[in-house]
């Protein structure tokens, strides 16, 4: 087993988020005494991203490890960690996710993107490209996709297909 690496508080931060106090897998609740645990997805202790982690109940956890080498449980497991990131970020900033990585940029409201520069997923490509109404803040702003950002799609396995608008 590799060495255990220590999640970082930001990362707790989302995962506890994430979940709000119920366990995806089973809905268990999280009391205050029953505390959760953070489960590595990928069984390797020494990847502690947001993208290998997920908060569950023990009784969970203990069945998932007993269980480990079920490609069935960890394809649900996968994709139980894309449906939270998905609603934890909401859908608008999923879609600026995915239009960043078809078109290697794209213009959007800041508040939309705001978590995946926090989770540095996607970078400001041109600050303040447009300013509208009586704002004294960037109301448009110009997004490209980071390589933690593809490499992130690439581990959530995130595949949908992005529409072309036409011009």
């Amino acid at each position: 087993m590799s060495k255990r690496k220590t999640i970082s508080d930001y990362i707790e931060s989302l995962l506890k988020g994430e979940i709000t106090n119920r366990c995806p897998i089973c809905g268990k609740f999280e009391g205050t005494t029953d505390k959760f645990t953070n489960h590595h997805i990928n069984f390797d202790n020494s990847i502690s991203e947001y993208w290998n982690l997920i908060r569950i109940c023990w009784d969970c956890h203990e069945d998932i490890n007993k269980y480990h080498a079920d490609g069935k449980r960890l394809r649900k497991i996968k994709q139980i960690k894309k449906d939270l990131f998905r609603r934890f970020i909401g859908d608008a900033s999923y879609q600026v996710l995915l239009m960043s990585n078809h078109y290697k940029v794209t213009s959007t409201l800041p508040c939309l993107a705001m978590s995946l520069l926090n989770l540095e997923l996607i970078k400001i490509n041109l600050s303040n490209p447009m300013h509208v109404g009586s704002a004294d803040h960037p109301t448009i702003t110009d997004f490209s996709i980071t390589i933690k950002g593809r490499e992130f799609i690439q581990h959530m396995n995130i595949n949908e297909k992005v529409t072309d608008i036409p011009r």
